[in-house]
């Protein structure tokens, strides 16, 4: 293995062992309890290592998507739907690109998210600047038939949907399918608008 192969490797080992320390330590603990040197000291970092890896402890559980990310989703998509369409579709496949693996981790994140008031305030942040990138994304491949000003009303809409598919979900458990769960959240926000 090529030296630079190898530090990428260490450096992702680092993260992932931070992460799952993190993970460990929240649901020990509860999220609110545990400080960023916690789990540095507990992951066998420093505090620098872990702010190297994480932009903050809540970074651990919520993350943006890339800009790319978001552009492979949405090509996936006719260019043709109407724009609530598309978005809704990009939603569904979002959610359907975690395999049963990381289903397990996104729902014990989203465990965390549900049942802490800080983190469920964070996790809006989060999707009005994801709602911001995703316009961003349409705005390269403009949907003729809808305005502007009803872009800026619908993404948001749709992102908030998207956190209330998963804080749902993680509420009940994921005794139900997180397809199943997200149907019924898009169709009462379709029948809300």
């Amino acid at each position: 293995m090529a030296p630079a192969n190898r530090r990428e490797q260490r450096k992702r080992d680092t993260s992932e062992r931070i992460a799952a320390t993190a993970m460990r330590l929240f649901q020990e603990q509860g999220f609110d309890s545990v400080s960023v040197s916690a789990i540095a000291a507990e992951a066998g970092v420093t505090v620098p290592t872990f702010y190297a890896h994480f932009a903050s402890k809540e970074n651990v559980l919520i993350s943006l998507p890339t800009r790319e990310e978001l552009a492979a989703v949405l090509a996936r998509l006719p260019a043709e739907l109407p724009l609530a369409e598309r978005v809704r579709g990009a939603i569904r496949l979002w959610l359907r690109h975690f395999d049963t693996n990381m289903r397990q981790a996104v729902l014990d994140r989203w465990r965390i998210i549900a049942a802490t008031p800080s983190l469920r305030v964070k996790a809006a942040e989060f999707e009005r600047a994801t709602a911001g990138l995703v316009l961003d994304a349409l705005r390269h491949g403009p949907d003729e038939g809808t305005s502007r000003t009803q872009a800026q009303v619908a993404v948001p809409a749709l992102m908030a949907a998207y956190t209330q598919i998963l804080l749902r979900w993680a509420e009940e458990d994921g005794a139900r399918e997180l397809d199943v769960v997200a149907s019924e959240v898009l169709d009462e926000l379709r029948r809300a608008l």
